[in-house]
């Protein structure tokens, strides 16, 4: 199975893409779609879209898990990141792909055991979960990662236990 993990955002959108073999989580790509800032939003958009595509494209994923949107102090972000989802959960409904929402205190809990970890600590747990040389860059992309693991611990690892 493949999963797709995403922190949506319309300037860095993180993903990450995990295979699970014989139940283990293996980290195959990590990265973040970046788009121009002196783009229009919509442009920001479509090209979220192409990108999003491709890469659905190339690792044809069984499952799309997105981080929940938060009430943020910054409505101009919160709604920014909203249009972000809204372009990502299109990709989906229109593959007819299965999407997972968890929020990043979720993600959090369940990499580093504390919902308010910081960006580090985050990099931290998931460079030591994989054994990896270096920590993920951007912290969005390691945000997805974290995203994506969250789903594998509250489905799949959880579901293998009963």
């Amino acid at each position: 199975m493949i999963i797709i993990g995403i922190d949506p955002g319309t300037a860095t959108t993180g993903y990450s893409i995990i295979k699970m073999e014989n139940d283990k989580p293996i980290l195959i790509e990590a990265s973040a779609f970046l788009t121009p800032s002196d783009a229009e939003l919509q442009d920001r958009l479509l090209m979220l879209h192409g990108l999003l595509n491709k890469k659905i494209d190339e690792y044809n994923p069984e499952r799309i898990v997105i981080e929940k949107i938060f009430f943020n102090t910054n409505a101009k972000t919160a709604i920014a990141v909203g249009q972000a989802r809204g372009v990502l959960l299109l990709i989906a409904a229109q593959r007819g792909l299965k999407v997972y929402e968890y929020t990043a205190l979720q993600a959090k809990l369940v990499v580093t055991g504390y919902g308010r970890s910081k960006k580090k600590e985050i990099q931290e747990a998931v460079k030591k979960y994989f054994n990896l040389e270096k920590i993920i860059k951007p912290d969005d992309a390691s945000d997805a990662v974290a995203i994506s693991l969250c789903h594998i611990h509250k489905e799949l690892i959880k579901n293998a236990d009963n």
